[in-house]
């Protein structure tokens, strides 16, 4: 039976697999609709659509933003989907942060050498495949080099929010910029993995007052309360603003080998026929 799966990211960001072989996996998993949902690049999509012709799998072009909230001062997620990928000020508001992704790194790598785990760039950078750098990169070569078994204890004990080696980003956009910016290049925005944030009455602010576009009601962290929770508040949110939202989810896949669950593709979807809306939305 076809399955669908809106959340999911390779090595051009942080995941474990290149887009191809990312499409390969998804074709096994029994997955005929998928977005590469990326962080702060697009760069994995051409190669990703290439494959997934050959395999019959639909791929929408995807995204996930890095926001902080500056009501909540929390971090949050952004999906896009449907985008202009050859939109100019969009991928040069993404070149903007990938740049500071780079300049982060490097003030980590400080943190790390002071705190006794001397790491180099180049340790950090082969595990990126030219992709955006994110911390799991670095988590990465801390466990190459022996100072921790696994990526999640790598998070756990230095690169966390609040441990000693974390570093926050020098500048995020705002939910509202990330909105804007998705718009800006005809996508849909979507909040991300909402159960993480608790900030419900902020979401609905953001779709009532910046045209937010859907929530990822169903996803790899969301158990079944979660999944009722938001399903109730977005019919909900649909009354208030007076339009249609878009449900998404997925597993947010990086590796079966790391990661919050360590699940494979194809054990966490979104019904086919939300993926089927989003496909018209967007079209």
């Amino acid at each position: 039976m076809s399955k669908a799966d809106l959340h999911m990211h390779s090595t051009a960001s942080d995941g474990g697999y290149s887009p191809s072989a990312l499409m390969t996996k998804c074709k096994e998993a029994g997955l005929s609709i998928v977005s590469l949902t990326d962080h702060d690049t697009t760069d994995g999509l051409q190669e990703a659509k290439e494959t997934a012709d050959f395999l019959d799998i639909h791929v929408i072009n995807g995204i996930e933003l890095s926001t902080k909230s500056p009501v909540s001062n929390k971090s949050v997620h952004m999906l896009g989907y449907g985008f202009n990928t050859n939109d100019s000020y969009f991928q040069s508001a993404l070149e903007e942060q990938r740049r500071l992704r780079k300049r982060r790194l490097h003030v980590i790598l400080d943190k790390l050498n002071k705190a006794g785990m001397p790491i180099e760039a180049e340790d950090v950078l082969k595990h990126t495949d030219g992709g955006s750098i994110g911390r799991p990169h670095v988590a990465k070569a801390l466990m190459e080099k022996g100072y921790v078994e696994e990526v999640g204890e790598a998070f756990d004990r230095y690169l966390g929010e609040g441990k000693p080696c974390f570093v926050g980003k020098e500048k995020e956009f705002t939910p509202q910029e990330a909105i804007e910016l998705i718009h800006h290049a005809g996508g849909q925005a979507v909040v991300a993995h909402p159960v993480y944030y608790e900030i419900d009455e902020e979401i609905e602010t953001w779709i009532l007052d910046y045209y937010l576009d859907g929530v990822e009601v169903y996803h790899r962290d969301h158990d079944l309360d979660a999944v009722h929770h938001y399903e109730e508040l977005v019919a909900k949110w649909e009354k208030a603003a007076g339009r249609p939202l878009i449900r998404t989810g997925g597993s947010d896949f990086h590796h079966e080998e790391y990661g919050r669950k360590r699940e494979p593709l194809g054990h966490t979807t979104v019904p086919l026929t939300l993926a089927k809306q989003l496909i018209e939305v967007i079209s």
